[in-house]
């Protein structure tokens, strides 16, 4: 704590114009005296007691130092003054808990500097026995070459992992700041477990370690005393086993508790102040209201496991998603765009629970307008693409239901081209033909079928996504589904993007901001889905 006070004192004077409070000046009393953020042992904050500071830090130096290796230990960028204040004593203690100036500026530069730059650093570190040096730079090689996976490729993911349990084995658990580079290792080793999990027959080995990983970062976070990366990384290792001892009962409770804790440590009014660091990112938080509603897709309506869903959850699981939602303001990395995607799925599971509502008697009337109203579809079914099996069904579910709204009033989807709208008939890219848009959903179902995991809620949606694909391809033949796309389609779509943003800028009136607005949240989920290899 009185580091990330000292840091919070350190960019006041940064960021403020008034004379004689630049950085530069800061001395050791001013940070005991400014400090707002330290919490004493009986539970009040205000000013770090003198004593308290001396025991632990000698000069305002040595403090720099260590606001420097916290912050590049938490993988955030290193103000230029704080750095210089860190190095600007020559005597500074070079010992494992302190930074020399050398090394510090390697650490500052950690962004620029390229992988085999990165695995230089670790060897010039090893060769020096710097142990914190060595986890530092093994903790950036696992998170860059984890950046740069690719979609099916595996030497990079595999690469990934390695240089992050290459860290978790440099760590000692009882320094501070070890403990902090260690989760950032814990997190990336975990992540390419799970992307190798993607292969059956590594799953059981994958989720394995995965659990272990987890129960190493369990131990890192209470020596920071971290509650919320304490009760992630308990969530994931309870996720872990559930799915390998295929335990239907201990996946849905473990998924029920996180949300729990979520709601009490990180909701508008939290249960306590947690540590500035301890933070739950808005991709963690995504993935937990999108595992409950995989949950609830998967078990609710199970007829073996209908009744121990209703035991654990109740009718709680609109109330928990609204409470979780709420918490998105607290949490840290890209939280609009991620708040957005979780949206956007429930924008569209909402769909299917109205089409599932519908009755025989006014199915084709009800569906068209069920469909017409939903505006934001086309863009939801790319900020979704990231969520797997779940996301698969419901994009497949919207697709049959668009299918059936655009086809003559006998709802044959199949009918022929000179029965169905001739702007469609015209230029199919722009009016997707019903027959085309079944086989799309067709194959959305094949994808779940074939690349979901046979396991958990997850294994039981795959078996729901085999059942619809086969059911689809009964009611639609393939002898009346649209044939395979021209090998020029390509260019004829650049060239109605071409036409389209040409009608855009050649509009007599300038943009207002809400069709500013607009624009952006099309053209953002269409950047991150091309660009992610997410198509």
């Amino acid at each position: 704590m009185i580091i990330a006070a000292a840091e919070q004192v350190m960019m006041e004077r940064i960021n403020t114009s008034r004379p004689g409070h630049s950085i530069e000046r800061l001395t050791i009393a001013d940070v005991c005296a400014a400090a707002s953020g330290y919490i004493r042992r009986d539970g009040t904050e205000g000013p770090i007691p003198k004593a308290t500071m001396w025991k632990h830090f000698k000069s305002v130096q040595a403090l720099a130092a260590a606001v420097v290796e916290n912050l590049t230990a938490d993988n955030r960028q290193v103000p230029d003054p704080i750095a210089a204040l860190a190095a600007r004593d020559e005597h500074a203690d070079t010992s494992r808990n302190g930074v020399d100036a050398q090394r510090l500026e390697a650490r500052f530069s950690a962004r620029q500097y390229d992988i085999a730059r990165l695995a230089e650093e670790f060897d010039a570190a090893s060769a020096r026995n710097e142990q914190s040096d060595m986890l530092f730079w093994a903790a950036e090689l696992a998170e860059r070459h984890l950046q740069r996976r690719r979609r099916g490729e595996r030497r990079t993911v595999i690469a990934a992992r390695d240089w992050a349990r290459r860290g978790i084995g440099l760590v000692d658990s009882t320094a501070r700041l070890d403990c902090m580079m260690g989760i950032r290792c814990t997190r990336t080793a975990a992540a390419a477990e799970t992307a190798l999990c993607r292969k059956t027959d590594y799953e059981p080995t994958g989720l394995s370690r995965i659990r272990s990983i987890k129960e190493t970062e369990m131990a890192f976070a209470d020596t920071l005393g971290w509650q919320v990366r304490r009760e992630l990384a308990h969530f994931h290792a309870e996720h872990a086993r559930a799915l390998s001892e295929e335990d239907p009962d201990r996946e849905m409770r473990s998924h029920r508790a996180i949300a729990a804790t979520v709601i009490e440590l990180c909701g508008p009014d939290p249960a306590r102040i947690l540590d500035p660091r301890d933070t739950l990112r808005a991709e963690e938080l995504a993935d937990i209201i999108v595992g409950l509603h995989r949950i609830d897709m998967a078990y609710a309506t199970h007829p073996e496991y209908h009744e121990l869903h209703a035991t654990i959850f109740g009718d709680s699981m609109a109330d928990t998603t609204r409470k979780l939602l709420a918490c998105f303001p607290t949490t840290t990395s890209e939280s609009h765009r991620h708040e957005g995607n979780v949206r956007a799925l429930l924008r569209l599971d909402d769909l299917a629970r109205q089409l599932d509502r519908i009755g025989p008697a006014d199915e084709s009337g009800r569906i068209r307008s069920i469909v017409e109203a939903y505006e934001q579809a086309a863009i939801d079914l790319l900020r979704t693409a990231e969520y797997g099996a779940i996301r698969d069904i419901l994009v497949a579910r919207y697709l049959v239901a668009k299918a059936q709204s655009l086809a003559p009033l006998d709802g044959a989807v199949n009918s022929p081209a000179d029965t169905a709208d001739p702007a469609r008939t015209r230029n199919p890219l722009i009016h997707p033909h019903p027959a085309a848009l079944i086989q799309a959903a067709a194959q959305f179902y094949d994808h779940t079928a074939a690349a979901a995991s046979p396991r958990g809620a997850t294994g039981i949606l795959r078996t729901l996504a085999v059942d619809a694909g086969i059911e689809l391809r009964q009611a639609n033949p393939p002898e009346h589904t649209a044939g395979t796309p021209p090998s020029s389609e390509f260019d004829t779509i650049a060239q109605a993007i071409n036409d389209l943003v040409l009608i855009t800028i050649t509009r007599r009136n300038r943009l207002t901001d809400n069709e500013i607005e607009h624009l952006l949240d099309m053209v953002d989920p269409m950047y991150y889905y091309i660009t992610s290899g997410r198509n």
